[in-house]
């Protein structure tokens, strides 16, 4: 009987191998694999009697779907001193592999965000860009303007009242 040989994978650290094949000529290709993965492939050889030793072994880093495109919105573009808004993203191919968001501020002192969540804080009057990068991939800036805090009027006083003037006062 002639020579065929079995094509068996482990993925990641995976302890037991899976049998995906029979091949008669020294070449199989293997589909369907998950990107961003190690794999490891043994081959053996078998005469229909018997089966040699998994010892012709190789591993193999599936390649990463990288990023496109990265888009950011946020669900207030106005603050006042003290509030918070959100970002979020829309990532260019939905099965990319390059990991989540990291979001970054231009004007911290205006408005800080946090890296991982998009929460942006208001934290002094101004404006700042926020920015989501994805892998090698930045997003345009989107302008968030924070305004001073709205303050309530108390102790409203009048004086020095005449017959064509008042001056008021307040706190």
């Amino acid at each position: 009987m002639a020579i065929s040989y079995n094509i068996y994978q482990k993925e990641g650290n995976a302890a037991n191998w899976t049998k995906l094949g029979t091949a008669t000529a020294k070449t199989y290709t293997v589909n369907n694999l998950k990107p961003k993965t190690e794999y490891t492939f043994a081959v053996t050889a078998t005469n229909g009697l018997r089966e040699g030793d998994k010892t012709a072994v190789v591993t193999v880093m599936t390649a990463n779907i990288a990023t496109t495109a990265v888009t950011i919105a946020v669900d207030t573009k106005s603050l006042e001193v003290g509030g918070t808004a959100k970002a979020s993203v829309t990532i260019t191919p939905a099965d990319e592999t390059d990991g989540a968001a990291s979001y970054t501020s231009s004007n911290p002192q205006v408005a800080s965000v946090n890296a991982s969540t998009g929460v942006i804080t208001a934290v002094a009057e101004g404006t700042a860009s926020i920015t989501a990068k994805v892998g090698t991939i930045t997003s345009a800036a989107i302008s968030v303007t924070v305004y001073a805090a709205l303050v309530t009027v108390t102790n409203l006083r009048a004086s020095g009242t005449t017959t064509t003037g008042t001056t008021l006062t307040w706190s």
